[in-house]
């Protein structure tokens, strides 16, 4: 009987760690607009602005083009903490703007996330 309850609780878990926030390469932001014009504009700052990946991650929900950026402007730079994140985007009944005051409460004191350049991954046989 505990080896049951055990194996019922372990698979009760799965589903909590696979909402877990992961953080995405902001390059493959870029896909949510639609004009060239914005693809272009999008990889430029992607490529040679620093965010923490976590929090770009949670910008990407917001639903307004203008919102992500206004997002994007406000984590240049800074540090947050995981955790907190993950709240902001566990929620996706959020609007815009509580969404963003939520990544601004999410702030640390903490190295970004993204303090490293992306590296693709390179399969060798």
């Amino acid at each position: 009987m505990k080896n049951v309850l055990h194996t019922l609780l372990l698979i009760a878990v799965i589903p909590l760690i696979a909402l877990a926030l992961e953080p995405t390469n902001p390059q493959g932001f870029c896909d949510r607009f639609l004009g060239e014009k914005d693809v272009v504009k999008c990889k430029e700052r992607t490529q040679k602005e620093e965010v923490d990946w976590y929090a770009a991650t949670v910008c990407n929900l917001q639903k307004e083009d203008s919102a992500f950026w206004s997002c994007w402007d406000s984590i240049k730079g800074q540090s947050f903490n995981p955790a907190s994140l993950d709240h902001c985007g566990e929620d996706k009944d959020l609007t815009d703007a509580q969404r963003q005051e939520c990544i601004v409460s999410a702030r640390a004191g903490r190295e970004p996330a993204s303090s490293a350049t992306f590296q693709a991954l390179k399969i060798t046989k």
